[in-house]
């Protein structure tokens, strides 16, 4: 899918702030400005102190995500401080029991570790990109320092940190539902985006991967249901009908990108829809409403994780750049569905160098073994490897669309 560069909201210049250097085509993201840091109570870590953080307190006596019946991860607060609208994190981890935020850097942004849970995070002060568990994860808000302490919005909070720290590993998502979808993006008529030479179109490299995907998620004893097999246009609200009509646990849609005129940007994006009263990471035409909800926003928690697990496991199979896991509101493949969906940039086609990889049948082979491993952890299923031979393409699956 060729996506226009965007602007998030979070990272919109403020009056009186200062004038952002313009992007260069070597930078993975626009640049940011970021607030000068302001001396905390404690003194930084030192650089040899970062290789070995530390262990999380194990707090044995509470639950550290406590839950209103309604699913409301933040119950009534003891304070009022937690109930503002930007959370001090030292306030955060003391309410939860956790470790206190340890500023652990300073080039280029004061960088902070929180840990709970499963894991930690790294949080930087004044950048979108936090990295979560080992997988950067792109927050709707900048972290900030207020009175010298970090603090992070309620939202990313609830929304972002919570779902992936407290995120169940041993919990499979598919129990009795085993059917997935798998969209190959584009088809027919629309082509999707092309490699710089206009010799090799989106559309044919997402359908290999999904042929490539489909024998090694049946051979886990998955039921898969395959949007197009063949070079057919599929509207988006055909697709979406597909999997309803499938009653399908998953949905899994494969793209892959372009940044004209920008030919250096390079790696692996992986989109889950923007819960409500969120701003997107990702914008497309200026368009970002965040008072509008989505039928797929009932599965917010689900598709953050859905995202996060086949974001890391496709890194550990391809070792694409990490361009992180991220939220769009405009992708109506995903706004309709009624179960936990996700939308993956496999990587740019307008990059000269990723885009001789993705060429390379061996590359898609590690694409789709990338996205089978993740969905093995949701089933805890034995992964068999196909060999990287073009799959064979079957007759395009007839499906009645929906009555007008």
């Amino acid at each position: 899918m060729a996506l226009v560069l965007g602007v998030a909201w979070s990272m919109l210049p403020c009056p009186g702030a200062a004038t952002a250097p313009p992007l260069t085509t070597n930078e993975l993201d626009p640049p940011l400005t970021v607030a000068p840091a302001q001396p905390l109570a404690s003194p930084p870590v030192a650089p040899s102190q970062l290789t070995q953080p530390p262990p999380a307190t194990v707090v044995t006596n509470r639950d550290p995500l406590p839950q209103r019946p309604t699913g409301e991860l933040f119950p009534l607060w003891p304070t009022n401080t937690l109930l503002e609208t930007q959370v001090p994190l030292r306030d955060w981890a003391d309410y939860y029991a956790l470790p206190a935020p340890r500023r652990i850097g300073e080039f280029p942004q004061p960088t902070y570790e929180v840990r709970a849970g499963g894991g930690r995070a790294l949080l930087r002060i004044g950048s979108p990109r936090a990295t979560i568990r080992g997988v950067d994860v792109l927050l709707t808000h900048v972290p900030q320092l207020l009175g010298g302490q970090p603090v992070l919005h309620r939202l990313d909070l609830q929304k972002s940190l919570h779902p992936l720290l407290w995120v169940d590993d041993a919990a499979p998502l598919l129990t009795t539902n085993r059917i997935i979808v798998i969209d190959a993006g584009h088809g027919g008529k629309d082509v999707g985006t092309g490699t710089g030479d206009g010799r090799h179109f989106e559309k044919t490299y997402t359908l290999d991967w999904a042929l490539r995907l489909r024998p090694l998620l049946e051979r886990q004893g998955l039921q898969v249901v395959m949007t197009r097999t063949n070079d057919v246009e599929v509207p988006l609200a055909h697709r979406v009908f597909i999997a309803e009509e499938a009653g399908a646990a998953l949905f899994i849609s494969l793209h892959f990108n372009s940044a004209q005129p920008v030919p250096s940007r390079k790696g692996l994006e992986t989109y889950a829809l923007t819960p409500p009263g969120m701003p997107s990471t990702f914008v497309r035409d200026g368009e970002d409403n965040p008072r509008l909800a989505f039928p797929n926003n009932a599965h917010d928690r689900e598709n953050l994780q859905l995202a996060w697990r086949i974001h890391r496991a496709v890194l550990n199979t391809t070792h694409a750049t990490d361009r992180g896991v991220q939220r769009a509101r405009f992708l109506g493949v995903l706004r309709g569905q009624g179960r936990p969906a996700v939308l993956v940039e496999g990587g740019y086609l307008s990059n000269p160098e990723e885009s001789r990889r993705i060429a390379d049948p061996q590359y898609r082979q590690r694409l789709a073994e990338g996205v089978a491993d993740a969905v093995r952890e949701l089933v805890r299923a034995p992964l068999v490897r196909a060999s990287a031979a073009t799959p064979p393409e079957g007759p395009a699956k007839k499906t009645s669309p929906p009555a007008q």
